[in-house]
């Protein structure tokens, strides 16, 4: 997830940092200006979570587990990012309720949808890992562009070859929903985000630089 601060806003930050080049060596402000971004950074990062939490029904504290701070500002940079986990997460993380045979399920708040077919079931993990309780339907994901889902017909499953697995059982597959990464970069999410950035880093930059030079003074 790429964050990017407006010309207007990197030319104020420049113009501050040249009126504290009479109190701080060029070292000491780019080392505060680094820790400035860093400051906002990790702001605009609880920032996310909270506006992902408004738009959707994963809760902040979910989010915050896939959002992280990377790369950082150095001094020698000036810059840093947000990383968001790229792949979709389980649709068991948004609230489902079986309903006969299908799970109904909400990941936009007041946008539920029904997935027919499936079933919620607590399966142990591969390789001798921790049960977890997953969304499963009979079924495969279709590579491409656009990425969906296929449900076997009852003739393919009567049929054996495709959608069973070497021991001859109908292929089951836990269902996924949307990313951590696309519900970051939601428009009204990534709006407000860089809305942020831009009020608060400048006034970050100051009042770092402001501090120092008062350690300075004594």
């Amino acid at each position: 997830m790429q964050l990017t601060i407006t010309t207007e806003k990197r030319e104020e930050i420049e113009r501050i940092q040249q009126e504290f080049r009479r109190y701080l060596s060029p070292e000491e402000i780019t080392r505060a200006s680094s820790t400035a971004i860093n400051g906002v950074l990790n702001r605009a990062k609880n920032r996310v979570q909270r506006l992902v939490a408004k738009e959707y029904t994963v809760s902040a504290k979910y989010m915050g587990r896939m959002l992280k701070v990377n790369p950082r500002s150095r001094p020698s940079t000036l810059w840093g990012g947000i990383e968001a986990y790229m792949l979709p997460i389980p649709l068991i993380a948004f609230p489902s309720k079986q309903r006969g045979s299908s799970v109904a399920v909400t990941m936009h708040k007041g946008r539920p949808s029904l997935i027919r077919n499936a079933f919620i079931a607590t399966v142990r993990g591969r390789g001798g890992g921790g049960p977890h309780t997953g969304i499963f339907s009979r079924g495969h994901y279709e590579k491409g562009a656009a990425r969906k889902f296929y449900y076997y017909t009852k003739e393919e499953r009567r049929r054996g070859g495709i959608g069973r697995t070497s021991t001859g059982k109908v292929r089951i597959t836990q269902r996924m929903g949307t990313s951590p990464l696309s519900m970051a970069l939601n428009d009204t999410v990534r709006r407000g985000v860089v809305e942020y950035i831009d009020k608060e880093a400048a006034a970050r930059v100051q009042g770092i630089l402001t501090s120092r030079v008062k350690k300075i003074r004594g």
